[in-house]
């Protein structure tokens, strides 16, 4: 198979297979050999019909002959065989090569995937198969002119089919490609090297990677969004950070989960993030951060009272449960506050409680404001349950680190009083016991020395007394 193809589709996430005419696997890719969990020896060199179901295989004869003809297909769906013996129906796109005597086939784990009006000539006849990719897929030639490209990437650049054919790839201002990635793609063309780089996209906030590989005074890039992992790789880092930050800081609380909040804001940069207390009776809720709320709206709900239409925050801590707010301005949740909101242009407000580990106590509150009115996405509520988590984290260890202070205050005062306030009414029996007068019981001393001992007995039932209490709080408090 040519090289270029091969290291295309092997970066693929669609499923790409080469067989002959008879049905001998000859080329898989990483994804269909992953999705369906057969190793590279366990596939390549076996016929196709071992992997269909059985009801497909002769429908797999008939699109052999329907390809000699044809040349292309697509839309074909067949169900094929996972190593664990589950049948997945996929979608397939097919190409007949006279030239080879091959079958390209690409396909994924979905139905409706077209190729497209627009069928560009790229690489020989198997092009149409490229345009059913995911990814942005794009040739370059030496002047720096677009000569190919499939459906994916000319939706990335926005352009029509006759804007983007043969156009200056310096001039796509919507890919946003930085000066770094220009002199990867010059080094590939100069030194003939394939190579991988990645940047931010401002102009969709999105993270890109690209896959170059210099072939016939040409560049054939494979352009892949890596958003999702990208976040998910600065959110390990910030948890990372922050629980460090906790363990080894003497940053208070807040100070802690306002760093926490600034690094959401920074992958998030649509979000604006505030976590508030929940009292210990349960009745109201005091700020604890929130680095970019208008500090005004910030004093105005401190102090603010749970209950059932208290906003987002308050409801949620009222209810224990999570709630999503996508328009303040209509929700009857925000009737008595929304005046105090909108004015600073925010507009959707989602609030998770942060319950106890241990009770059903809440916590905190988490939430996410918008200028937007919109609900959240899969991703924003992944981050928001991985949030709240550390949250809770965080809080419940500054609980405990108060618990264990206050421990060793009371500790530290038993001590005290052992040492002082025991010993001194215990000198003064000591001493009380010597004056007395044991050959002369009637002396008129002896008297005196009674009360004394009376009143200081007295005063040592008060010490013991506050050491048992201190004593007893300490072992109710574990």
């Amino acid at each position: 198979m040519d090289a270029t193809l091969a290291f295309l589709f092997d970066q693929s996430n669609d499923f790409f297979c080469v067989f002959d005419r008879h049905g001998a696997i000859l080329h898989t890719n990483i994804s269909i050999r992953k999705a369906f969990g057969i190793t590279e020896p366990g596939i390549n060199g076996k016929m196709v019909g071992e992997f269909l179901h059985p009801a497909d295989i002769k429908q797999r004869e008939e699109l052999i002959t329907a390809l000699s003809i044809d040349e292309e297909i697509t839309g074909y769906e067949s169900r094929i065989r996972a190593k664990n013996g589950r049948y997945y129906n996929i979608a397939w796109s097919f190409s007949f090569s006279r030239n080879d005597d091959l079958v390209y086939a690409i396909g994924a784990n979905s139905i409706g995937k077209t190729s497209g009006s627009d069928q560009l000539n790229g690489i020989g006849n198997i092009q149409h198969i490229l345009q059913s990719f995911n990814e942005g897929f794009f040739v370059i030639d030496r002047k720096w002119r677009v000569s190919s490209f499939n459906a994916a990437f000319q939706a990335i650049t926005g352009l029509t089919t006759r804007e983007l054919k043969n156009i200056n790839f310096k001039k796509l201002d919507s890919l946003g490609i930085p000066p770094d990635v220009m002199i990867e793609l010059q080094i590939a063309f100069n030194d003939n090297v394939p190579g991988r780089v990645q940047y931010f996209n401002k102009h969709f906030n999105r993270w890109l990677r690209l896959y170059i590989y210099p072939y016939k005074n040409e560049i054939t890039v494979l352009m892949r969004d890596i958003t999702r992992a990208k976040i998910q790789q600065s959110i390990l880092a910030l948890e990372k950070n922050v629980l460090e930050l906790n363990a080894s800081s003497p940053n208070s609380l807040p100070q802690t989960i306002t760093e926490l909040l600034k690094g959401i804001e920074e992958i998030y940069p649509e979000m604006i993030c505030s976590v508030l207390e929940v009292d210990e009776a349960q009745e109201k809720v005091h700020h604890l951060a929130a680095p970019r709320l208008p500090v005004a709206y910030c004093n105005f709900i401190d102090g603010s009272a749970i209950g059932p239409k208290a906003g987002s925050c308050g409801t949620a801590a009222y209810h224990r449960s999570q709630v999503i707010v996508s328009d303040i301005e209509t929700d009857p949740l925000w009737e008595d506050y929304k005046e105090f909101i909108l004015p600073y242009g925010l507009k959707a407000c989602w609030s998770t409680p942060i319950i106890s580990s241990h009770s059903s106590q809440v916590l905190a509150t988490f939430a996410i404001y918008y200028t937007t009115a919109r609900e959240p996405k899969d991703e924003e509520l992944q981050m928001i349950e991985r949030t709240t988590n550390i949250l809770r984290v965080l809080i419940e260890n500054k609980k405990n680190q108060d618990h264990v202070k206050d421990q060793t205050l009371r500790l530290q005062e038993i001590a005290s009083i052992s040492s002082h306030e025991l010993r001194r009414p215990v000198a003064t029996i000591l001493g009380l016991v010597n004056l007395f007068d044991r050959q002369n019981l009637d002396h008129g001393l002896n008297n005196e020395i009674i009360n004394h001992l009376e009143i200081t007995a007295l005063e040592l039932d008060d010490v013991i007394r506050a050491i048992v209490e201190k004593t007893v709080y300490l072992t109710s408090q574990g």
